[in-house]
């Protein structure tokens, strides 16, 4: 019997037990599709492929440019450099980041007390007992266009599992937000896998500084996009044969055929007033879009319950050299020292922050302002370099959806990560790819990710 380790320390983990839970020692050949190229579709093609002979792995992205270009046995001299040769992947949201990799990150959203943050700021702003220019008032974590989001129907989806999940089913989030997150450090500082051993991504920071000083060790920092590239890279070296990477191709729809799931229809843009159309047909279908796997569940029936919130990054520069992630006052986000030295001797930072429901990919300057102004207590002559937004795929209980659907047992989901994406990518692969093959993984248990937990009532 073959175990695959994955060991963050001297202390092994629970191994992956290649029997298949129905004892069976024959492994079919499979033809699996996965729906996107970012960290949760590259995560669970990579250990789909380590753990099948068989399986032949194709992943569609609509993205025009996501394979790696440049020499990967080069790292790269600088952050500019970094960002000319990267703005290829600008348009998938998980590889852009706070670089924050944080276990500790455990305490959802959904935990954040609402009333006191949202409601009660609302209702005295409405009535004008809160002066919008005072500067000592902490800028609100969570944002509401309540407008906008009245008007749309996935809202309202969203609003009904987020209030069944929290009040009527009273579901924990902790414990199993704790769990992932501390299996995906073991599985990134895992000392077999090659394949993600030989990642350069920028590791950093070796710990992360709480509100009250001390310090969290175990966190770190470190570069999604520059991993992204890295893995795919890698993959593609070594299993040529059974992987294939389609892009500049989007995802209409999921194929159905006399009630069951065969394939997906997709749209290749050919030229400015052309486009064109096809079938792929596969055994399974992975589901990795992030705030786009919504709607493609919701045509076929399949309860999806995910909202592109907004959050905004900030690369900043500063003569404080730390090697600690901060957290920022008011659980307004974080600063994630990066790998890279300005050509002035200065430290750069990301910063990453804020929770808000608000529509539009335009990014917030007040937002950025309020990023740097909080990152100044610690950092107080940072910098600006550059800033942009981006929306990421929040679920209704802020746990992700890992697991086979209840509707069609040959579709999976691999979404709803929210702004953890970097920090449980890995381990959400992993424990995908083991349900799919009929493996066992001892360190995590299934369970609490599964997407039949929204299966309540009526989903179109």
């Amino acid at each position: 019997m073959q175990r695959c380790f994955c060991s963050a320390s001297s202390s092994s983990s629970p191994p992956i037990d290649n029997r298949r839970k129905d004892n069976s020692s024959i492994e079919k050949s499979e033809h699996i599709i996965i729906l996107g190229c970012g960290i949760a579709g590259l995560s669970t093609a990579r250990y789909l492929l380590q753990y099948s002979n068989n399986s032949k792995v194709t992943l569609i992205d609509r993205a025009s440019d996501i394979l790696p270009t440049n020499k990967l046995s080069q790292p790269y001299t600088s952050y500019e450099e970094q960002i000319c040769d990267q703005l290829m992947h600008n348009c998938i949201p998980s590889r852009r980041n706070g670089n924050v990799l944080c276990p500790s990150l455990t305490v959802p959203w959904t935990a954040r007390p609402l009333l006191k943050e949202i409601v009660l700021p609302r209702l005295k702003s409405m009535l004008g007992f809160v002066d919008r220019g005072d500067s000592t008032q902490p800028p609100p974590a969570i944002a509401f266009d309540w407008y906008n989001l009245i008007m749309d129907k996935n809202m309202w989806s969203f609003g009904f599992h987020f209030i069944c999940q929290k009040f009527l089913l009273g579901r924990a989030e902790h414990e199993s937000n704790k769990s992932i997150l501390e299996y995906n450090m073991q599985c990134l500082d895992d000392p077999s896998d090659e394949i993600i051993k030989s990642i350069e991504y920028g590791r950093f920071a070796t710990g992360t500084r709480l509100l009250d000083g001390t310090i969290k060790e175990g966190d770190s920092s470190g570069d999604i996009g520059l991993f992204c590239r890295g893995l795919l890279h890698n993959l593609l070296e070594q299993y040529d044969d059974r992987l294939t990477v389609i892009q500049n191709e989007e995802v209409s729809k999921l194929l159905l055929h006399e009630g069951e799931l065969i394939g997906v229809d997709t749209t290749t843009m050919v030229n400015r007033n052309d486009d064109e159309r096809m079938t792929r047909t596969a055994d399974k279908i992975v589901v990795a879009l992030g705030s786009n796997s919504t709607s493609l569940c919701k045509d076929v029936g399949v309860p999806c319950p995910i909202f592109p919130v907004k959050g905004h990054l900030v690369t900043i520069s500063s003569s404080v050299d730390s090697k600690y992630n901060i957290t920022l006052d008011g659980g307004v986000g974080y600063a994630a020292p990066m790998h890279h030295i300005s050509s002035e001797g200065r430290r750069l930072y990301r910063l990453s922050g804020f929770v808000d429901f608000i529509k539009g990919a335009e990014t917030d300057h007040n937002r950025v302002e309020q990023l740097i102004q909080a990152a100044k207590k610690y950092l107080p002559d940072a910098e600006l370099i550059d800033s942009s937004a981006c929306h990421r795929p929040i679920s209704a209980d802020d746990r992700p959806l890992i697991g086979q659907t209840l509707q069609y047992p040959n579709l999976y989901l691999c979404t709803g990560f929210g702004s953890r994406g970097w920090s449980i990518g890995l381990a959400s692969g992993k424990l995908l790819a083991t349900q799919m093959l009929g493996l066992t993984c001892g360190e995590v248990s299934p369970e609490a990710y599964l997407p039949t937990r929204f299966n309540l009532g009526s989903y179109r």
